[in-house]
């Protein structure tokens, strides 16, 4: 079974850019529940700037 997931929590609330230490821990506890990241995409806003990150999931085993 495969999951999109949106990732778009920021440090402050005043930044746009999302937070990339919480991503990755956030990343590490997927895996750890028997999820495989199959891709990240970072999504932009019109200025160019990241505003959210798109991970594409699958579940391992069952």
């Amino acid at each position: 079974m495969r999951k999109v997931v949106i990732f778009n929590k920021t440090k402050k609330w005043w930044h746009e850019t999302p937070d990339l230490d919480l991503l990755n821990s956030q990343i590490a506890e997927i895996e750890s529940d028997n999820w495989k990241v199959i891709s990240v995409a970072a999504n932009t806003n019109l200025f160019g700037i990241i505003a959210s990150f798109t991970i594409l999931i699958e579940s391992i085993g069952n």
